[in-house]
Parts: C-alpha cells; structure tokens; sequence
C-alpha cells in the first residue's frame, strides 16, 4: 500500500478514537462547547491537510512514465480513499461553506451565479470520478492533473473558512441532522457518484462521521440521560449493519433504511438537543430547525420562500387572495381569472397541452400545477422569476395571458365597495407590511401580497406517501414500494426530483433549484424525433449551456396534472417513464451537446416502469386545497356594466 494511502487509513481509522478521548476528557463535567468546535477544527484541518498531501502525490504520480495499469490502479484506489475521507467530514463541511464543499463535490455541471451573472466551472471529486472511471486513459493526464490542482485549491479554502471559527453545539447538531437528509435525499440516490454508483459505501462513511461527531456530546448525555445514549449509539450500530448488507446499488432497499434507520436516528437527535437544553436557531429557513424528520407535515415553511415583505401573511390577506385568485376582474377583459387556467378541481391545472392565450390561442407553456409552488425558489419554467409575488405580476402584464397590470387591477377593485373593505380587513393593521397610497390600502403591492398569502397555503405534503414515512406502514403496497426504492435508486428519478418535494428544490437546505436539459421533442416520435423550439431558460441567460434547459417541476400529484412536459407532449405517464428509460432526447434521435441527463438506457422492464407510476400515485394528495369562494365580491353596478364582467 502506497503510503499517503496508509496515512489516510490510519486517519480514518483512529478519529473516532480521539473524539471519544477528548468527550472523557474532564471526567464528571460536561464538555464545553468550545472544547467541541476545537476538535473538530483541528482534527479536520490535519485530515483535509492528509487529503492535499494525498493528492499532491498523485498528482506526481501523473508526470512518471510507468506501467500505465499501475498507473490506473494508483489513481483510482487514491481516489476512492481521498472521498471517503471527505465523506467522514461531509456532516460537517458542507455546513460550514456550501459554496466551498460544491466546489470539492459538487454536482459536474457548470453553477451559474444571477447576481453577477457569472460561471463557474464544475470541479472536485464528482469531475474527477468522470475522468478516471470512464474510459480512462493515459491521454487525459494533463486535464486530470489540473481538476487535482482546482480540488486541492477548494481543500486549502476549506482549511482557511474553519480555522480560528467557533461552532456552538446548535449548528453542530442541526449539521447532523441535515446529513441524515443529505444521505437519503442525495447520497443513496446516486447523486453525487453516477459513475461509480458507490452510493451505500458513501452513506456508510458519511454516517460514520455523524457517529464521530456525536460522540463528544455523548458524555453530557451520560450524565442524566444514559437511556437516550444508549438508543442513539444502539440506532447507528444498526443503520451502519444495514448499509453493510450485500445488495447492489438497484437492489438496496432505501425504503427500510429511511424508515426503520434514517428517520428514528433523526428523531433521536432531536431528542438529545432537547434533553441537553440546547435552543434551536430562530433563523428563518425552508426547512424548520425544530422538525424531527423532514417527512413531518410542517417540515417545510413556505414564507422563506417569500420575499420579507410579503412575510407574516395573516388568515384575512389569505382569504381576500383567495377571492381574487378566482375573480376575472384582474383580467383586461374581466372574463378570466387567475383560476381559468390553475383550476383547483384540476390539481391547479387546466387539463391542456398548453395554455390558452387571453383570445383563446394555444401558444403558451403547458400550466403547471400551484400545489407546493411555494415550496422552491424559481416560480416559472424558464427560472425567470422568484418570487410568486413577481411571477403574479408577470401574468398580470402578459399581454397573452391577463393583458392587465397590478395597477390597472387595483383601480378597478377601488370602485367595488365589497373589496376596499376586505383590502381595509386585510391591510389594515399598522405593523404588519402594508403599502399605503394617499391613505388607500387597495394598492398593487397589496393585491399581489394577497394572492401570494393564498397561494402559500396550497402545500400539498398529506399523501400516502407522507403516512407511511410518518409511521402509517398499511398507507403503501408492495408495488408501490418497489417503485419508491426504483425511484430512488435504479430510475434515478430520485436524482432531479428531490424527496420529499420531488421538486427541483435541492436538499437538505432546500435553497435553490435546478433546471435540466432533457431534449422534450416537439411531437411525439421514439425514432428521429425532433426537438422542441422553445429554448426556455436561454431566453433568460443567453448562454447555449441553458438552451432548452427548464425548471425541475414536482412529480407530487402527477396523476392529476396530465398532459406532461412544459410543452403538454406526452398524455400517459407511461409515455413519460418510456422517454426517461431510453435517455431523453438523445435516445429519441435528438442530437442535443448541452443534455444533462444521462444518455444511456435505464434499463427498466415494463413492470417495473408500472411500479413507478404506481409509486408515483401515492404522492396524491388535494386535501383541503380545492374549495372555491361561494360568491365574488360586487363591483359597483356602473362600473360592471362598463367593464363587460360577468358577475
């Protein structure tokens, strides 16, 4: 064995040694939480110091004329040592600089940033996966030996973001929490190791490092609760023997995991920061700090989603939303309604290929539906809006679809006595933000407040589904689990449509979304197909790697949101699951450089394709959400007749 690779080994092998060393450190009294963040500090600098130094010699390695077998062998056996080295760490650096750790193995595409509209260049181990087990070849030693230097650039920034900074037990704790959700919503997906499909060796090493990372609070726990100790140490021994049963990455059963393994350890955490009397951060984020799982119904908080003056919506603002949302006054002609085309019998669609233009033409995007639409932070296809505030304005504007304007709306709903009341319920308290002109609340900023208060209140997280990972076991058949571990796993659905959103909306923080190239053709063709026209995302950030890129949309309640695609092309989720099995576009015929999703066949036999969409229909779920006002407000009668509305 080559000896940096010992030096990693042994690294590896003896930390949960010095971790529990210093946990017993100051016998009876508690471990100071400082005493804690200085661990860590100082065992991960060495660690990612061994990483750099590993890397740094095969980098050397590289430039010697050898056998090149030997060559092949070296690299890739220091490849897999130096990640799983990193994997120990992931709970966490990944929490400390996300920006960093997507730079050591982030996903190998290109990170745009809106701000400053800038690109980053993919790198780290998922890039250097690609080169060295894909057809390798001694050719590419020059490329690899730059993504090494690039990774050790992002392990020395690493090293630079936790020196000298202290982490209190809070952020320790919720780190670990976040890689129980990084493990089952990416790491045994295959998200991070599509090549190597290493998935269940990596969620082996990176809930060893939550086991390290526990252990220096296991002595206060020790102290008045031995009890929940010994569950949690007991609930680890036990995930870590399930993950080191021999199944293969397609056949791994990730259901039983998360149910039986994921989700009590996460409960038990929770736990343990309640028995310890340790607060939790009152920082407003999309996934509560208080859940136990992430599968809980309120998880999930739609306001950190909003813009802040649209947060601390109150039940009068949702509910004079939910008036407008259906009333047709907001339109240019008064005769359609933000609910013409998101119909809430419907799943909040409307049943069409695409949408119908204001005069009845059918030359918009397909209607996505409005369930969970505030749970991600891009609110159109093309990921040209973010707020739902903006994309409500957008509508409004479209001269295709309501050829109106925020103001042009407020004017008319002044002249109705019914709606400068509801708008005076609404809005008029002092504190809360309301915008006021020339002491009228029925303003724009207030209308589409209002609209978005509503449209927050359509999460859709109460299916089947969501019982069973709550406990219920009798809410999901054999079928449908097969196809949830399918999804997950051999499908790879799992892998764009992130759980428990099954949206675009990226785990564990849940702070931004994808969009992907997939090649959705113009028609319907399995041979020679053709590619559809709309460039989506391009039209926003004019650079070919977005041409015909598109948000990732949720696959919750998609048996009730036919027809697919953004352009409505497929009717049957059977044809959706035939496009996926042989590789999107590119295994249709089209020719598409830029395609994100893989090439190659699934592989996925018929029944198995029927599992999945049986999976799929248990993420159903409209509970509450479809209710209609009895009756719209009252415009005044000259101002009605004048507007052509129906009333």
């Amino acid at each position: 064995m080559h000896r940096s690779f010992c030096t990693l080994f042994f690294a590896v092998t003896l930390f949960p040694l010095a971790l529990t060393q210093l946990a017993c450190q100051n016998g009876s009294t508690p471990t100071p939480a400082l005493s804690r963040s200085q661990a860590l500090q100082s065992e991960y600098q060495t660690r990612l110091s061994r990483m750099d130094s590993t890397l740094a010699n095969l980098r050397n390695l590289l430039e010697k004329e050898h056998d090149s077998a030997k060559i092949v062998q070296a690299i890739q056996t220091a490849f897999i040592e130096t990640r799983r080295e990193y994997k120990r760490m992931e709970w966490f650096l990944e929490d400390v600089s996300p920006g960093t750790a997507r730079l050591i193995n982030g996903p190998p595409l290109p990170d745009y940033e809106p701000d400053d509209n800038r690109f980053t260049h993919p790198s780290g181990f998922q890039v250097l996966e690609e080169l060295i087990f894909s057809d390798f070849s001694l050719d590419k030693r020059k490329e690899l030996s730059q993504e090494i230097n690039v990774l050790q650039g992002a392990l020395r920034r690493m090293r630079e973001l936790i020196s000298g900074r202290t982490f209190d037990d809070a952020f320790l704790l919720d780190a670990m929490r976040l890689e129980i959700i990084r493990i089952i919503a990416l790491g045994i997906t295959g998200f991070d190791a599509p090549v190597r499909l290493s998935s269940i060796q990596d969620a082996q090493d990176a809930l060893a490092g939550v086991e390290e990372g526990f252990e220096l609070f296991a002595k206060d726990l020790e102290q008045n609760h031995a009890a929940l100790l010994s569950d949690i140490r007991n609930t680890l021994a036990k995930a870590k023997a399930f993950l080191q049963q021999e199944a293969s990455f397609n056949d791994f059963d990730r259901l039983t995991f998360i149910t039986d393994y994921a989700n009590p350890l996460s409960v038990k955490l929770h736990e343990a920061q309640t028995a310890l009397n340790i607060p939790y951060p009152k920082f407003i984020r999309p996934l509560s700090y208080t859940a136990k799982t992430v599968f809980e119904k309120d998880a999930f908080n739609p306001e950190a989603y909003a813009p802040s003056y649209a947060r601390g919506a109150t039940a009068a603002q949702v509910e004079l939303g939910r008036w407008l949302f259906h009333d047709p006054i907001l339109s240019q002609n008064g005769k359609r309604a933000c609910a013409s085309c998101h119909q809430p019998e419907k799943a909040f669609t409307d049943g069409l290929p695409k949408a119908l233009t204001i005069n009845g033409e059918p030359k918009l995007r397909n209607t996505p539906t409005l369930l969970n639409a505030a749970l991600q932070f891009s609110s159109s296809y093309d990921q040209s809006t973010q707020f739902l505030e903006d994309r409500i304005m957008k509508v409004l504007e479209s001269q295709d679809e309501m050829h109106s304007s925020l103001w042009e709306a407020a004017k008319k709903l002044q002249q109705s006595e019914d709606y400068v009341r509801l708008f005076k319920e609404a809005f008029g308290n002092k504190s809360a933000n309301v915008v006021v002109e020339d002491g009228n609340v029925v303003t724009a900023d207030n209308l589409k407040i209002a609209i978005g208060a509503y449209l927050r209140t359509l999460i859709s997280l109460n299916s089947r589904f969501d019982h069973y990972m709550r406990g219920d076991k009798s809410q999901m058949n054999e079928q449908e689990k097969h196809g949830f571990n399918l999804f997950m796993g051999k499908a790879k659905c799992g892998t764009c449509h992130f759980m428990p959103l099954f949206n675009g909306t990226i785990p564990p923080m849940y702070s931004s979304n994808e969009s992907e190239v997939i090649g959705v053709p113009k028609e319907v063709r399995w041979r020679q197909a053709t590619i559809d026209p709309d460039v989506g995302k391009m039209a926003v950030v004019p650079h070919e790697i977005f041409r015909h890129a598109f948000k990732t949309p949720t696959v919750r309640n998609v048996e009730l949101t036919a027809p697919y695609m953004h352009n409505g092309v497929y009717k049957t989720l059977d044809e959706v699951m035939r496009f996926y099995n042989v590789g999107g576009g590119k295994g249709i015929g089209i020719d598409l450089p830029n395609q994100t999703l893989p090439f190659d066949s699934l592989g996925l036999s018929k029944q198995e394709i029927q599992d999945v969409i049986a999976f799929m229909k248990t993420l159903t779920d409209t509970t509450g959400l479809t209710a209609k006002p009895a009756a719209l407000p009252k415009i005044l009668s000259w101002n009605r007749r004048k507007l052509g509305g129906e009333y």
